[in-house]
């Protein structure tokens, strides 16, 4: 306890929210503190990675026999993972080298706690928010402060925020079907030429009469054309969006549950009149750093505005992705089709904006459904493919998932496509008004046999798919969330968070001003990505041509002159 108590001083009096921390606790045995202490000394570990999280290396190293009884460094190790912080136990055979080991880990974590915390195009540090309330992983809901938002007092949410790409790729409000008059939820009627506004029964009777149509906004005395009628050109183009949502009243979670690289994540539910929770179970993300955080207005949705913009993107690229798949099952004998509409897709979590009120300052909070579920990262923006498809591949195979071979045949057989059953596909371009940035047209499989169609193989296809799509302008990468398998059999990859590269030589102009953050690397991650991927039969199954690293090097270097 005492080193504990030194420890939590040294680290409080860094004043400086941009400095990476580590704790290395290094043990010859049992602590000398008595054995009633020992719980304490496990909560005193927990309260500093509450106060830290992500930031902060706890490391702890049992150097002694193999006798020695280390429980108390393993809970402490178990404690803090609880709370977010990267927490690390060793037991190195008592030789130089073995410690030499454990030592080069502990520096790379911390070498990575520092990136993470540096802008990558400046090199400049960035602050981390020291005003986050951290929960142990797990804690029921009922355990800790909810702050509600209704539809009476201080507290309301003001609008949601969808997202469109038609409309320059930007925000679009969800149509409120409120009570425009007295924002109750209990709203019955609609307005039957645009359904973007609704009224209570109780409005409805008060200022028109019982039984008489909801009509208060078709008809404005500066404006020769109605307001109904702009709202139903507002549908029509896309710019006001309908959406099926469990009410406009939230409950918001004081305390932070989860946290990543980027964003800390905690619960959002959705509330009844009465005060109940219905609907999904719902995350709020907000940013680790003081710089994307609070602001004004303008600055918390520029801030939300590259997620919304990095999503939405991906969800169309998984879109087109999973039509790829089926449309290439055509090229295989019927029997194997079965097999083949079973394998995974992808699909990307839809995320929203709640612009709340709290006595009159605004605040704009990103809003998506909660993946239940072993959360997993499936590649990162840094490289390392290989890596994490061996390692996954591993996970899927304890859990009996991942083999797949057309036909479900186990000797290797597969389908062999001669070039007499390849159908080509359509030269023709995309009519899609996103035609010259990327190319969609249908692509065969390769030929030959599917004997390996690996689970796991299918993130690193995606990432490879978008790039040879986008003509290598692209990359989503940074793949996680949970992989899940449907009633009906069907395997999904249900994702968030993803990160996009974008070539800086870029010369469309509606591309150029497109921002994804500071996690795009550009060439670099792209060039990162192809040096340790390996194509599989599930990039055979979509067609995509092998990519050597050299000629990512290349293509980027021509687009420059």
């Amino acid at each position: 306890l005492p080193a504990i108590d030194k420890a939590e001083e040294l680290l409080t009096s860094n004043a400086n929210a941009g400095c990476a921390l580590s704790l290395l606790f290094f043990s010859d045995g049992k602590p000398s503190d008595p054995v009633s202490d020992r719980p304490l000394i496990v909560e005193e570990i927990g309260k500093l990675a509450s106060k830290f999280g992500r930031r902060l290396s706890i490391s702890c190293i049992g150097m002694a026999e193999e006798s020695d009884n280390f429980s108390t460094l393993n809970d402490m190790v178990t404690e803090a993972k609880q709370y977010g912080a990267q927490a690390f136990f060793g037991k190195p055979s008592l030789d130089a080298d073995s410690l030499s080991n454990i030592i080069t880990n502990l520096a790379s974590s911390l070498t990575t706690s520092r990136l993470e915390m540096t802008e990558l195009s400046t090199g400049k540090a960035k602050l981390l928010r020291m005003d986050i309330e951290r929960e142990k992983l797990n804690t029921p809901d009922h355990i800790g402060g909810w702050k509600e938002y209704t539809n009476c007092g201080s507290l309301y949410v003001r609008r949601y925020w969808s997202w469109s790409y038609r409309q320059g790729n930007d925000f679009v409000p969800i149509v409120d079907t409120r009570c425009a008059y007295c924002y109750e939820e209990d709203a019955e009627i609609e307005c039957l030429g645009c359904n973007a506004y609704f009224v209570c029964g109780g409005c409805s009777r008060l200022l028109y009469g019982q039984d008489i149509e909801f009509k208060a906004h078709r008809s404005r005395d500066d404006n020769p054309q109605s307001e109904c009628d702009q709202n139903l050109a507002k549908i029509r183009m896309g710019s006001l969006r309908h959406k099926e949502l469990p009410s406009f009243s939230i409950a918001v979670k004081d305390q932070f549950f989860g946290e990543g690289a980027e964003r800390i994540v905690r619960k959002v539910r959705f509330l009844d009149s009465s005060g109940n929770y219905i609907g999904p179970v719902m995350v709020a993300k907000e940013s680790r750093f003081v710089e994307s955080h609070g602001g004004s207005y303008e600055e918390q949705m520029d801030y939300h505005r590259e997620f919304m913009r990095t999503q939405n993107i991906s969800s169309d690229f998984g879109k087109k992705f999973n039509e790829a798949m089926l449309q290439n099952i055509v090229f295989f004998a019927k029997e194997d089709r079965g097999s083949l509409r079973k394998l995974p897709r992808i699909r990307f979590i839809e995320p929203m904006v709640v612009e709340l009120m709290e006595d009159e300052d605004e605040k704009n909070v990103l809003v998506e459904q909660f993946l239940e579920g072993d959360y997993i990262k499936f590649n990162s923006n840094m490289g390392y493919v290989e890596d994490e498809v061996n390692r996954l591949v591993g996970r899927m195979n304890d859990l009996g998932l991942g083999g797949n071979s057309v036909g479900g045949r186990g000797d290797g057989g597969g389908v062999d496509n001669g070039l007499g059953a390849i159908k080509e596909g359509s030269e023709e371009e995309s009519d899609d008004e996103d035609e010259e940035i990327f190319d969609f047209k249908d692509v065969a499989p390769h030929e030959g046999t599917y004997s390996d169609l690996q689970d796991a193989y299918f993130p690193q296809a995606f990432s490879h798919f978008t790039y040879e799509k986008s003509k290598g302008q692209l990359m989503v990468v940074d793949l996680q969330g949970v992989f899940t398998i449907k009633k009906d059999g069907k395997k999904v990859y249900e994702l968030t968070d993803p990160v996009i590269h974008k070539r800086r030589t870029n010369r469309n102009q509606a591309m150029q001003k497109w921002s994804f953050g500071r996690t795009d690397r550009g060439e670099k991650g792209m060039q990162a990505f192809f040096e340790t991927h390996k194509c599989t039969d599930a990039c055979k199954l979509l067609g995509l041509t092998e990519v050597d690293v050299e000629d990512v090097v290349k293509r980027h270097q021509n687009c420059a002159l």
